[in-house]
């Protein structure tokens, strides 16, 4: 975070922006000198967005190069100046549209037959379309309900909170697995990919939230949720369920550093897929720039941008 502080140095005031990251038990700080005397608040917070885009673009990355970084930073200040010139109605039917085309969209990349409409009406309107599944409906019932369970949820990434969504998401459509990892070993249908034994998978999931919490403060934010998300799927760690999951906790990782939520559109399924597959090589360069693009079109689909 970035703020403001005023120091007297031999009688004048001095104005500084102060830059503070936690890195493991250490305090990293860096400062800039803005001027003396007193600086108009609205020029204040102007230099303070632009230090701290500064500061985050000259972060260190192996998978975004720096202007990646500084694309990912801008859009996301667009985002929340847009966002926050919205009234609440605005704001809530922005959300409300959004989170409809995200819950159709990421069930029907996993075969839902579901269109826009048929989910629009299941859990804006409460109505059943003819010729659908009960298991359809209740994904789109489930998916809505995982969205506000990550919007009421204070906490940080940990199993129980990977347990928790994941037992959301099969409510109702498979009580046996729901919150449970897998004790069998699962396959693609029409994909080689192979995934780890069912007896590694609690450990594998152990490590990999370990991973979050050493890395959390080190490597930028958003690398950090696609990393993630490409990394638990690579596990596979439920019978059902891996891609929603793995796609939630992203958006889940975003939002907690207001960076804004990714839905990966059905149209773009197979782009999406060769990089997830990409990913599970560790190639994450592909999957990462998927992910930038795609939040840019979101953006433009909503005139944010």
């Amino acid at each position: 975070m970035v703020y403001h502080e005023t120091r007297i140095v031999n009688g004048k005031t001095q104005n500084y922006l102060v830059y503070t990251k936690r890195e493991e038990k250490k305090i990293i700080k860096k400062s800039k000198f803005i001027g003396y005397g007193k600086i108009p608040k609205k020029q204040i917070e102007k230099l303070r967005k632009e230090f701290e885009l500064e500061v985050i673009s000259s972060m260190q990355s192996d998978n975004l190069s720096k202007e990646q970084i500084m694309d990912i930073e801008k859009l996301r200040t667009t985002y929340h100046d847009k966002i926050s010139s919205l009234s609440r109605e605005e704001f809530e039917k922005f959300e409300n549209t959004f989170f409809t085309e995200l819950t159709y969209d990421s069930n029907a990349i996993e075969g839902s037959s579901l269109s826009l409409e048929d989910t629009n009406l299941v859990i804006n309107e409460g109505i059943v379309p003819k010729g659908k599944t009960l298991r359809e409906i209740n994904e789109a019932k489930n998916h809505i309900d995982a969205i506000k369970f990550i919007n009421n949820y204070n906490g940080d990434l940990d199993e129980q909170f990977i347990l928790k969504l994941h037992s959301i998401i099969l409510n109702n459509i498979s009580e046996r697995f729901a919150g449970r990892y897998r004790e069998t070993t699962v396959r693609i249908f029409r994909n080689d990919v192979s995934f780890p034994d069912a007896s590694k998978v609690a450990q594998l999931v152990g490590n990999l939230v370990y991973w979050y919490k050493l890395n959390k403060n080190k490597i930028h934010h958003f690398e950090l949720a696609v990393l993630f998300s490409a990394k638990l799927v690579s596990i596979h760690p439920f019978i059902d369920g891996n891609g929603r999951i793995s796609r939630l906790i992203m958006n889940f990782l975003l939002s907690k550093k207001n960076y804004p939520w990714i839905n990966i559109y059905m149209k773009q399924r197979s782009e999406y897929l060769h990089a997830v597959r990409l990913a599970n090589d560790e190639k994450y360069k592909p999957l990462l720039e998927f992910c930038i693009n795609t939040l840019k079109k979101n953006l433009k689909s909503f005139n944010i941008i």
